[in-house]
């Protein structure tokens, strides 16, 4: 495999991408990420997962990043109008063309699977099939819009504040009824929002978000021409604690049965590729192979899931067992 980054001029300013190049393939997955984040903090941890690899060796991976939002990027000028996310969509369709691109595996988050979802409207010979993390249609909630707007406001004024951090980790992690948090991976977003290079470049992206108009999409009837439909498969995968599972429930009433499936994983939130990967994987597999793709590629097995109150429980007895017959192997005991 060959890594590479790569730098694509478009009519609305660059556009940063990371590609991964394999020989012997010609079948392209495509990324794009959602807001707080860039194509490394979103699906680095992901795409290096071992079960998730016979995916990638059948595929070129190009990440695309949102402008202003890849690491180390420069502060964009003070006179940048940030793109709309309908304008986003033929700017991704400029970079595919660039690299001569269609019938793509496209694969985005929030944001990024918002854009694509365009993409596959506009321009259907673009995307092959769609992989939608909490892929939405409709416009900002007054709700969302209103602490968008504010963390906008903050960040090109301030910088990276405690309430922008706060709103961005309950739009990943949703709110205080998720009891299945890892305290983990949430440091390490919070980490990683604390360091956000240029704030600024931050809050143009999400004022862009919190501004985009609804995707009209009508689920096609049997019998009828199709109308504001989605030609390509579709694969919508939410968390059960995401703030946006209602939006993902809109979204797959107005798409093709025949060619989408949604999923809500338990004892899982917006940030459903790390929290739990290893159902991520399997439905992925299942999905392009649909298409053709890795048809020798065999599924992992998914285990049970075990909500973390039970998880501590075990945890607590686990110590006080270990305490108390020290010659006992736990581990065996509790597999069995």
């Amino acid at each position: 495999m060959q890594s590479m980054l790569d730098i694509i001029k478009t009519d609305r300013g660059t556009i940063h991408v990371g590609i991964e190049c394999r020989k012997n393939t010609d079948a392209v997955l495509v990324t794009l990420h959602d807001i707080g984040q860039n194509h490394v903090t979103a699906f680095e941890s992901f795409f290096s997962f071992e079960p998730f690899k016979p995916v990638l060796e059948n595929f070129t991976v190009y990440h695309l990043n949102f402008p202003g939002q890849h690491e180390k990027a420069d502060i964009l000028p003070e006179n940048y109008v940030y793109p709309t996310m309908d304008e986003m969509t033929d700017i991704v369709k400029e970079v595919l063309d660039s690299y001569s691109l269609q019938n793509c595996v496209c694969f985005g988050i929030g944001a990024g699977a918002n854009v694509f979802t365009r993409l596959a409207l506009k321009y259907p010979s673009y995307v092959e099939c769609l992989i939608a993390i909490n892929g939405v249609l409709s416009a900002c909630s007054w709700v969302d819009w209103s602490y968008e707007k504010l963390s906008s406001y903050y960040l090109k004024s301030k910088g990276m504040t405690q309430f922008t951090i706060d709103y961005l980790l309950y739009h990943y992690f949703g709110g205080k009824n998720n009891d299945c948090l890892n305290s983990n991976i949430v440091a390490t977003v919070t980490n990683q929002l604390k360091l956000f290079k240029h704030p600024r470049n931050l809050g143009l992206f999400m004022e862009s978000y919190a501004n985009r108009l609804p995707i009209v999409l009508h689920r096609p009837v049997i019998g009828e021409k199709p109308t504001n439909a989605l030609k390509c498969g579709v694969l919508l995968i939410t968390g059960k604690f995401s703030p946006a599972v209602e939006e993902t429930v809109e979204m797959s009433s107005q798409l093709d049965p025949r060619s989408s499936t949604w999923m809500k994983i338990d004892a899982a939130s917006s940030m459903v590729l790390e929290e739990q990967p290893i159902r991520v994987v399997n439905a992925i597999i299942l999905f392009v192979q649909g298409y053709g793709h890795i048809a020798r590629a065999v599924p992992p097995s998914i285990p049970p899931i075990i909500p973390s109150s039970v998880f501590q429980e075990v945890l607590a007895f686990k110590d006080t067992f270990v305490y108390d017959n020290p010659n006992i192997d736990v581990e065996e005991t509790l597999a069995l």
